[in-house]
């Protein structure tokens, strides 16, 4: 699933990567990869902001 993404789990973030020796697709995959990421993390953002509101109605 993610060719180019190396994640330090001790730090808990993805691994700065050296694009220079990357071609034209790969630097296409790379952002298509990226771009994916960050969807992934917005949906989780808004599913804990759900959570939170949930929480909130629950103890008004």
């Amino acid at each position: 699933m993610n060719e180019f993404l190396e994640f330090e789990e001790n730090k808990k973030t993805i691994k700065s990567i050296n694009l220079d020796d990357f071609s034209v697709e790969d630097l296409d995959k790379y952002t298509l990869e990226l771009k994916n990421e960050i969807d992934r993390v917005n949906m989780e953002k808004v599913k804990k902001q759900k959570l939170i509101s949930e929480a909130e109605n629950i103890f008004k």
